[in-house]
């Protein structure tokens, strides 16, 4: 249905985010740059100046206005306070209480929504009550559905039923998607028949896929043609002024390939598994961005010296020996680039060339900073 969509997403970020604090008897509460990051078995976020708000727990209550965005995660989560910016929330049951300025995401088993929201809404849950008007549009995915309020805008219903209260009107388009269109329909009172439609469940599927766009090929040459310009710029500024640098991890990864390959999945392995667990934290959140700098720094200089590798290979094969001159790194780096290039746009397997490319790199990057391959090759 639906509902699948954001449920399942936000439920396994709620799951992540409550899983690590949900047996800590104390709250944790750390302000930083007018934000407030909490965590516990039971939060409230209280206090005045607070921006934006992350909080996660097994009760997690909205108790005082804040002027920025709201993360919630948790299993029961009370907004009683103004939310000035965005609101995001995930957990068993939500209770919407007060005015929410931007959109509203929200995602649980029984949506209570009493609280009136400027921008758009969007609900998925087992229950949905909706009883506060929404100054923009709205998608509501349930089993069941409650509407009795204004809606602005247009609104898009995935559900088995609906109940229209007295006051539920919308003022734009009623798209409503169920497995039993028969057994569903919109009150003229809510919206005139002109401006509502009723569609069985999987035509929502239907509607989502759209015909793939033709393919533009001078764009995509150039693309590509772009891709080797900058990355054969950069080997060869590394290789120029970096020689010894570039060498080495040369060096390392073709005196241990397999080391170097493996050494470069667990580099990346780390980097991206310190991401889910700086969030499990909560408060360590805020040190996420390092660790995505980390991956994209490994991740492209591990690609940039594979990459130089296979030029200065390539190169030597040739018989021109191993590149010295700038003259030479230069069309080493090209050369490699172009190979790379070309690796990396065969069908099927293409990927796992490129894949194989920055590993090696990475690999070698990882096996110098640590110093592993020095002291194997010492041994």
């Amino acid at each position: 249905m639906l509902r699948n969509f954001l449920v399942k997403s936000l439920a396994c970020l709620a799951v992540a985010l409550t899983a690590s604090v949900a047996m800590a008897e104390e709250s944790q509460d750390w302000r930083f740059g007018g934000d407030a990051y909490l965590a516990g078995r039971t939060v409230s976020a209280t206090g005045e100046n607070i921006h934006d708000l992350f909080a996660a727990g097994q009760h997690v209550t909205l108790g005082s206005p804040i002027t920025g965005a709201a993360h919630l995660a948790g299993q029961n989560i009370v907004i009683g306070a103004q939310v000035g910016g965005d609101l995001y929330a995930a957990g068993q049951d939500i209770d919407l209480d007060a005015p929410v300025a931007g959109a509203a995401t929200l995602a649980g088993q029984a949506l209570t929504i009493k609280g009136p929201i400027s921008g758009n809404l969007r609900a998925m849950g087992q229950q949905v009550r909706l009883e506060a008007p929404v100054a923009g549009s709205v998608i509501i995915g349930a089993d069941d559905a409650q509407i009795d309020t204004e809606i602005s805008g247009d609104l898009v219903l995935g559900t088995k039923t609906v109940t229209w209260g007295d006051g539920a009107t919308v003022t734009g388009k009623v798209q409503v998607y169920t497995d039993t269109p028969g057994e569903v329909s919109v009150p003229a009172s809510v919206a005139p028949a002109d401006r509502v439609s009723i569609h069985e469940a999987k035509e929502f599927e239907q509607a989502k896929t759209r015909a793939a766009p033709e393919r533009n090929y001078l764009i995509e040459t150039r693309d590509w043609l772009g891709g080797v310009l900058v990355v054969g710029i950069v080997t060869t500024l590394l290789a120029v002024f970096a020689p010894g640098f570039m060498d080495r991890m040369r060096q390392r990864s073709l005196d241990h390939p397999l080391r170097a390959g493996l050494a470069g999945f667990i580099g990346l392995s780390a980097l991206v598994g310190s991401i889910l667990l700086l969030a499990m934290t909560v408060i360590g959140i805020v040190l996420i961005p390092f660790s995505l700098l980390g991956v994209l720094v490994l991740g492209f200089g591990g690609y940039i010296v594979g990459i130089w590798v296979i030029g200065a290979w390539a190169h030597d094969l040739v018989g021109r020996g191993h590149p010295v001159t700038n003259g030479e790194c230069a069309l080493a780096a090209f050369g490699g680039a172009v190979i790379g290039a070309l690796i990396c746009i065969i069908p099927w397997v293409g990927w796992l060339g490129m894949m194989a490319i920055f590993l090696f790199g990475a690999g070698a990057i990882v096996l110098r900073v640590t110093g592993i391959g020095a002291q194997g090759a010492a041994a």
